[in-house]
């Protein structure tokens, strides 16, 4: 089904609802009755239970502190009632609205009418705008219903997070977690492989539609509690394998991967752990497409190596559907290719800043009347953390492209002062009192490792290993606290220092 050029507003919005009630929707039968049964089961013995009132009330200096914090940006609701609004309140009216949060509470009561949302379609970056399969839902809520929501968000997620009821593969949504930290334990596990001559797979799984089909619990795109209440909380009894293999979630984003000497004991846990997770994912209604799913078959190479599958490599399987083989694959954010290069990540991180650079060019080049301080923060705001995403993950990779990253750093300097040609950039950066991306990388690794070496996540504090020795033929992500600093580096340290000493 397409939209019709001619329809209209109406005709159009009709047929998005259609699409979306379909999507949102599970088409299939349950394949499982007795666990359906007895999960509805336990849900209404829940629901009959005698509200408790053992939830701290709030005060009006917390909500005052959140009513501040509020984007006046974000549409209202079906209520009109908007954020710009809730900032006018007086402290009288949000003392009333503090009465109506406590008593929600003591009741253990959700209003009804801030349920209901409004429900627009959101058009997808790259997909044809004539089918509605093309559009996501988002719902838009009850301004005061999503206060309401954020005061509730906190107690409940300490006691999940505090109490270990999310699982510690779960980085998603969870207080001090962060896209680059799984990473950085996928890349540490796979190191590791290489430093004792393993063999290492990792597969990839895409959920199909994750948010939308959360069997039970209707998860709303737009709602506070949705990512860390609802779906991480309703992921949390998800299938973990006993025989080594180590799964990744963030969010709906799912990994298994595992190393072994051999490739027989490889393709014996490995296709049985994933066989476990499809029956879990079929259990509970989570759908997954395999055609966006892929497997890399991780091995140590200096030199840039061929996808080589050979004939006798089994077939991965899910639920019945061939996983595709991949030379690399583009995991939170960043691309891992199978010899760990990075040199695909790192040539894309440079296209996407040059594309910054030239949409900012009338603002950050030579003719600009802003301030050396002004270029100087967009710069770092719009461009440097393009290029500097999860680095401490990728840092360690060959110098060469690390140093592309930093000719645009170079180019930016000189435009930005109008300098000419002959002036040197370890001027420039003085002149402009910004420091080179490799000090800055290596800067913001230190920072990273001090964290993650002593995170309260286990999985993320044993995945940090010590550097091998300068010499080693494995490089890993810490190496970059102990490479010595390049020539730029030392030139601007040495002009830096000169300053320092004349004042």
């Amino acid at each position: 089904m397409k939209i019709n050029e001619q329809a209209t507003f109406s005709e159009v919005a009709e047929c998005i609802a259609d699409s979306i009630e379909t999507q949102c929707s599970h088409v299939s039968p349950p394949h499982d009755i007795a666990h359906t049964n007895s999960i509805e089961e336990e849900v209404l013995q829940k629901i009959s239970l005698e509200p408790k009132d053992d939830l701290t009330h709030v005060s009006l200096s917390e909500v005052q502190t959140l009513v501040k914090s509020i984007s006046t940006r974000k549409a209202p609701g079906l209520d009109s009632v908007s954020n710009k609004a809730i900032k006018c309140f007086s402290q009288s009216l949000l003392s009333l609205l503090v009465a109506i949060f406590n008593a929600c509470l003591q009741n253990c009561y959700f209003p009804s009418a801030w349920k209901e949302a409004e429900v627009i379609g959101i058009h997808k970056p790259g997909k044809p705008r004539d089918l509605p399969a093309s559009y996501r839902p988002i719902s838009l809520l009850s301004s005061l219903a999503k206060l309401f929501e954020r005061v509730l968000k906190t107690p409940l997620s300490n006691h999940l997070v505090g109490k270990g009821l999310i699982i510690d593969e779960q980085f998603g949504f969870c207080p001090a977690h962060s896209c680059p930290q799984q990473v950085l334990r996928l890349v540490e596990y796979v190191s590791e492989g290489f430093k004792t001559k393993q063999k290492i797979v990792a597969v990839f799984f895409d959920l199909a539609k994750a948010f939308e089909r959360v069997w039970r619990a209707k998860v709303p795109q737009g709602s506070a509690l949705s990512p860390l209440l609802l779906y991480s909380a309703f992921t949390n009894v998800i299938t973990r394998s006993t025989s080594g293999v180590q799964l990744a979630l963030f969010a709906d984003d799912t990994a298994l991967f595992f190393r072994s000497r051999t490739r027989r004991s490889i393709f014996c846990h490995l296709p049985k752990a994933i066989d476990e997770l499809g029956q879990w994912f079929r259990k509970w209604r989570i759908e997954v497409d395999p055609n966006k799913s892929a497997a890399i078959q991780f091995k140590y190479s200096k030199n840039r190596s061929k996808l080589v599958v050979n004939w006798n490599t089994p077939n991965l399987k899910m639920l019945n559907a061939r996983i595709p083989w991949q030379r690399s694959y583009k995991y939170l954010g960043v691309t891992l290719d199978k010899n760990l290069h990075f040199r695909e990540y790192i040539a894309r991180v440079r296209k996407n800043a040059l594309f910054y650079t030239t949409r900012l060019g009338v603002m950050l080049g030579r003719k600009s009347k802003l301030s050396r301080r002004n270029k100087r923060t967009l710069y770092k705001m719009y461009i440097r953390t393009v290029m500097t995403y999860a680095c401490p993950v990728f840092a360690h990779a060959a110098l060469k492209a690390i140093h592309r990253l930093q000719v645009i750093q170079n180019k930016f300097c000189r435009v930005a002062t109008d300098a000419h040609w002959c002036v040197r950039n370890s001027i420039l950066h003085r002149d402009l009192e910004l420091p080179t991306l490799s000090k800055h990388i290596k800067d913001a690794s230190k920072r990273f490792f001090d964290i993650a070496g002593s995170h309260p996540n286990a999985l993320l504090s044993a995945a940090v290993y010590q550097p091998p020795p300068p010499t080693h033929f494995i490089r890993r992500p810490r190496n970059v606290l102990i490479d010595p600093p390049d020539a730029l580096t030392v030139a601007v340290d040495s002009l830096n220092d000169v300053n320092d000493t004349h004042d």
